[in-house]
């Protein structure tokens, strides 16, 4: 009899076990279609927009986030359902004194999930405005971890492949659930010249165990054109504090050591009870 309700008392954890680790997502993609070169002072960017998650995203909204001169108004899509993409057009404005070349910009998507709890995700994109010349200003950023009560220095490496200095204006662009000491920048870049600045970045409601994506646009003028590049990383967000000792073993590596520990005890403690009724 205490077999019989022990062997059920097993199935119900392992049926716990499995729900726990089988947690449902959101995965938002984008496809964008605009003009390749822009040759007036208006013009339109379509964006589709896809769940290929399984539960649906609330209360979505597109936004660009523009250089200045340039401007469109939000769209608000609504519950996007897994595998029902749904898409908006942006009607966008460029005053006349906006010198031509190549601007970034960022599509920044907000939603919210099954329980309120609200996201954001930022994707770097570029206007061209009636002509192009490639920036000889080139970034990197390193990807951090980020503890979810903590702050940290996200470092962009800069690289001047000219042979000429350059006034250089630099923009980070960060999801909503991440503030910067300073979102704007600007310096002299002389020729040939590589040189490292900081940030520093902090959670604001970022969900422990997410990826963020964060980049900035590295602006610069010359003789009446507008270049820009942009650089990439990752914001990895860790709950609590994120050095660890080398003897110290994580919470998930611990939880199915202890799991599978606990299961395989159990196996050898119903074989001996069944193996002795059995003698």
């Amino acid at each position: 009899m205490r077999t019989g309700k022990l062997i059920k008392f097993v199935f119900l954890f392992l049926v716990v076990l499995t729900t726990s680790v089988s947690a449902r997502y959101i995965t938002l993609s984008h496809k964008v279609t605009m003009e390749r070169i822009i040759q007036e002072d208006k013009t339109t960017v379509n964006i589709t927009l896809l769940n290929s998650g399984d539960e649906p995203a609330y209360d979505v909204q597109l936004s660009l986030l523009l250089p200045e001169g340039v401007s469109s108004e939000p769209i608000f899509l609504g519950e996007l359902d897994p595998n029902m993409p749904k898409s908006g057009t942006f009607d966008i404005k460029i005053n006349s004194d906006v010198i031509p070349g190549r601007y970034s910009m960022a599509i920044l998507t907000e939603y919210k999930d099954a329980n309120g709890y609200p996201f954001s995700s930022v994707l770097p994109k570029s206007l061209i405005l009636k002509e192009f010349k490639s920036s000889q200003i080139s970034g990197r950023i390193s990807g951090i971890t980020l503890g979810d009560k903590e702050t940290k220095k996200l470092t962009l490496e800069l690289r001047n492949m000219d042979q000429r200095d350059h006034n250089l204006k630099i923009k980070l662009f960060i999801p909503r659930e991440l503030k910067a000491d300073n979102e704007e920048k600007s310096l002299v870049l002389n020729a040939r010249e590589e040189k490292k600045i900081n940030f520093d970045i902090s959670s604001f409601g970022a969900l422990p165990g997410s990826n963020y994506v964060v980049f900035a646009s590295l602006d610069y003028e010359d003789s009446g054109i507008h270049y820009s590049s942009t650089a990439m990383g990752i914001v990895k967000v860790v709950e609590g504090r994120t050095v660890q000792s080398e003897s110290e073993i994580p919470f998930g590596v611990l939880f199915w050591i202890l799991t599978i520990s606990f299961i395989v005890l159990l196996s050898v403690f119903l074989y001996l009870k069944f193996y002795k009724k059995r003698r």
